[in-house]
């Protein structure tokens, strides 16, 4: 659709309007016609436009109507706008000046149609050389395109927007189906691609026309920060991207969510810069996991005892140090403790040492771990409480409160209970059952070594009392046997006593064994340590 100025045609820019009577306007027609007549290739040229004796006479027919001819003549007179319409000359957009003509309907209507279509080469032309300036003054002059032909105006700037759209969306694709060209080398190069493709400066001078475009601009970027945060090694990238999007004028129900995506990748970063930072001592405490989870694998395979384990987790983790840490070290105090439970568990269902793994949750408690873990932490404590409670004395050995019982270290007791008796004859019925007491290596050796002391004595006393019997009167020895056995079984038990009571351990004494848990409902219920006798 061309546009033509008839009054321009037949050269009456200079007459009254109110005198252009259709017999003036014949006689410039033919005067028009003659020289097309007369012209080398029967055309008439106008502002570089070749036009035929048909072309002139549909627009000159024009004029029959009155609107029509008010609107001609003053676009004759109004140069830049006319000559935008004839040929999309854009001196229009730096000299514009709006005009009462321009608040009426019936005008806006004639020009459109013409308007539009070069508004759309002009505004595409702007947006794609990224002329901020040049496109803010052409969009000054919307006003001048009616309502039905916006789609007009802007087509072209609408496909651009989409096909750039399209461009990013195969980006994301490529991302998510690792296929994409992009490696964590070259993959900051996305920013500036999204910066030139959707330009925040040019987008948000655009009309609501394009609302929904921007908005599907926005979600495009969001989708891509999106497959890069997952596909490659940084923060930096999705970061800046959602810093792009949230400068676009969004009117989106998804806009709470871009925000929202932006804080929590904006604390991620944070916090990787953070680590950075203190990659050092993020690869000191890194360490000590490893050498926590070797921990692990040595309780399982019992290369090492429980408690050494325990030991060696003290030495390794300050935990003074370790909570002092900014928030940076969140993530690596909540590692470690999990690491420390799971040895825990390990020192419980490998080495059934409830002592050390109660010991273990105790100090995995006292890190700064998140709430999640603070909640399995002291339900585990719990239970491993409980348990401890349900089995005292076989959990732990009975006599020192502390060690785990060592296999074949236990005590060996004979119980008895009388079940019948009758004195006439006299008789005796009884049941006895043999009951081991669990023990550590530890209170073997000492009740071992007390024990020794006592029967070293008791053979001393003993012999001593015999010769000391013997050397006074000679038939006397047999007292002094039993005086110096008396003395030395007395003096053994002292000494067997304060060997173990030096240790601070219980004694193996049937008084106290029979308050162990294993025996002191049975001693309640008559069983004794003797055999009944008749």
């Amino acid at each position: 659709m061309q546009f033509l100025n008839p009054i321009e045609l037949l050269e009456l820019e200079n007459a009254d309007v109110a005198a252009l009577d259709n017999s003036v306007i014949k006689k410039a027609k033919r005067k028009l016609f003659a020289e097309i007549d007369l012209s080398d290739n029967g055309h008439f040229d106008y502002k570089g436009i070749s036009l035929t004796k048909t072309d002139c006479e549909k627009v000159i027919d024009d004029l029959e109507n009155n609107n029509a001819l008010e609107f001609y003549s003053h676009l004759s007179s109004n140069k830049l706008l006319n000559d935008f319409l004839v040929n999309g000359n854009d001196k229009l957009f730096t000299s514009f000046k709006q005009e009462s003509i321009y608040k009426l309907p019936e005008f806006i209507k004639f020009i459109s149609p013409f308007f539009a279509l070069k508004f759309d080469k002009a505004i595409l032309k702007a947006f794609v050389n990224a002329d901020e300036e040049k496109l803010r003054s052409i969009l000054r002059t919307q006003n001048l395109i009616s309502t039905a032909d916006l789609n007009i105006a802007f087509k072209g700037l609408s496909i651009e927007i989409q096909n750039r759209l399209q461009q990013i969306d195969a980006i994301t694709k490529d991302i998510k189906n690792e296929e994409s060209e992009y490696s964590d080398d070259d993959i900051d190069e996305v920013i500036d691609l999204i910066k030139d493709v959707f330009p925040t400066e040019l987008l948000n001078q655009l009309p609501a026309y394009f609302q929904s475009q921007i908005n599907k601009i926005a979600a495009s970027i969001n989708f891509l920060q999106l497959a890069i945060w997952n596909e490659f090694n940084t923060t930096s990238v999705s970061l800046h991207l959602l810093e792009h999007l949230l400068e676009l004028n969004i009117e989106s129900v998804s806009k709470p969510t871009f925000q929202k995506n932006y804080d929590i990748v904006r604390k991620k970063h944070e916090e990787r810069i953070e680590q950075e930072k203190n990659a050092p001592t993020l690869k000191k405490w890194a360490t000590i996991i490893l050498t926590i989870q070797a921990q692990i694998k040595n309780v399982e395979n019992k290369s090492i005892q429980a408690t050494d384990a325990l030991d060696k987790i003290k030495q390794l983790v300050a935990v003074s140090e370790l909570n002092s840490l900014p928030s940076f070290a969140n993530e690596i105090r909540t590692q470690i403790g999990y690491s420390i439970r799971s040895l825990s568990i390990s020192c419980w269902n490998k080495q059934n040492d409830i002592k050390t793994s109660l010991s273990l949750i105790a100090f995995a408690l006292q890190i700064n771990v998140n709430e999640e873990a603070k909640v399995k932490f002291k339900q585990d404590k719990a239970e491993l409480e409980e348990l401890e409670k349900k089995y005292k004395g076989i959990l732990v050995c009975h006599f020192c409160e502390k060690n785990s019982p060592d296999d074949n270290c236990g005590i060996s007791q004979t119980i008895y209970k009388e079940t019948y008796r009758s004195y006439f004859p006299r008789r005796v019925q009884f049941s006895y059952t043999d009951v081991t007491i669990p023990r550590c290596k530890n209170c073997k050796e000492i009740h071992s070594k007390g024990s020794q002391k006592f029967s070293l004595v008791f053979f001393v006393a003993l012999v001593l009392g015999v010769i000391i019997g013997a050397m006074t009167e000679g038939e006397h020895f047999i007292i002094g046997g039993i005086i110096g056995a008396v003395a030395g079984w007395i003096v053994g038990k002292i000494m067997e006593g304060n060997q173990v009571s030096n240790s601070g351990i219980k004694d193996a004494s049937e008084s106290t064994l029979s308050k162990h848990p294993l025996l002191i409902d049975r001693m309640r219920e008559g069983w004794t340590f003797s055999k009944p006798s008749a």
